[in-house]
């Protein structure tokens, strides 16, 4: 039968299955769930650095009010530990008591901060690695890709160099040059990259003339992206890639193994069709191996990249071209 343990940032998984950052880890049950389906870890709810900020501040108007007054004033100080951050710092500790499988911590972050301090608190906490968030709209015109990348860079270096846990940075696609900035990463002591993050898009309502949020589930479309980047990147890069976005079913995983990733990682699949998918994913992907005449998932891993190949410019602009010049051949798939 197929082995489909993996490794992932030194970390042994006994699946490459990871459920994302998501609210299904707001509740002990959801995670014990995920762990009896198999799941190889769990990505808690990402703490936002804005979250620690805006706690920082509160912190500091408490212990204002009222100090140099009466001794009463003892009362303002805030309930530190049902504060947002800390709490989320406990709910992680009692979330490691209560399973056995990997946790990775995860800290949504835009600059470099004393935030980083929550980062050696969750690791603190049972937190088996913690996965940088680098999640940001840029808006600024005055601020050059350089200028986001050093930042980006700046925030990875302070985190590493705090942790004894390893790190990974979870990616947006829109880097001007995504090879040369994870090469960058890989420097900086990232030891994992998740590709990719996806951001929520909202929108306007033409009727109420107002502006709309809503969470979106992604589709298995949307997981060519990270497939072409893992692909890329896992043929010259030393560092360990796991898969985000459109991940929806064991081939989907198996795809993204051939590529070159060590893991993927699933959230919408599992809003869809319950965390007992998990089972179902590990299944196909146990069911392929053995049908492909694999043991284990290094046997195979990697075989697909950029340098395994026929055709290495298949994942760049060649294939592209060619796709077009054959919209009337009978070669071409549409979907």
């Amino acid at each position: 039968m197929a082995d489909i343990s993996t490794t992932y940032m030194g970390i042994r998984l006994s699946s490459p299955v990871i459920v994302g950052a998501s609210t299904f880890s707001r509740r002990i049950d959801n995670i014990k769930k995920a762990e009896e389906a198999g799941a190889g870890a769990l990505v808690i709810y990402s703490l936002f650095q804005e979250q620690i900020q805006l706690e920082a501040s509160e912190l500091e108007n408490s212990l204002n009010i009222g100090a140099d007054i009466f001794p009463e004033s003892l009362t303002y100080f805030p309930r530190l530990e049902h504060a947002g951050p800390r709490e989320h710092i406990m709910w992680t500790e009692k979330t490691r008591k209560e399973v056995d499988f990997p946790l990775i911590g995860s800290i949504n972050a835009v600059s470099r901060g004393e935030w980083v301090d929550y980062a050696r608190q969750l690791e603190s906490a049972g937190c088996d690695a913690i996965e940088l968030n680098l999640y940001a709209v840029q808006t600024d015109p005055h601020k050059t890709a350089q200028d986001i990348e050093s930042e980006s860079l700046d925030i990875v270096a302070s985190v590493v160099s705090s942790l004894e846990v390893p790190v990974a940075v979870k990616l947006s696609p829109f880097y001007t040059a995504t090879a040369n900035f994870a090469r960058r990463l890989v420097e900086a002591g990232a030891e994992g990259l998740v590709l990719f993050n996806r951001f929520y898009q909202p929108t306007i309502d033409p009727d109420r003339e107002s502006l709309v949020i809503s969470l979106d589930l992604s589709t298995p479309e949307e997981t060519r992206l990270p497939l072409r980047w893992i692909a890329i990147l896992s043929s010259i890069l030393d560092i360990d890639l796991a898969a985000s976005t459109g991940v929806h079913t064991g081939k989907d995983a198996v795809r993204h193994l051939l590529a070159g990733a060590r893991a993927v990682q699933a959230v919408s699949a599992f809003y869809k069709n319950g965390l007992d998918h998990i089972t179902t994913m590990n299944r196909e992907i146990a069911g392929w191996m053995d049908a492909k005449g694999y043991r284990t998932i290094e046997e195979f891993r990697g075989k697909l990249n950029q340098a395994n190949v026929s055709d290495p410019y298949a994942f760049e602009r060649a294939q592209y071209i060619k796709l077009l010049l054959s919209q009337a051949s009978e070669t071409l798939e549409v979907r």
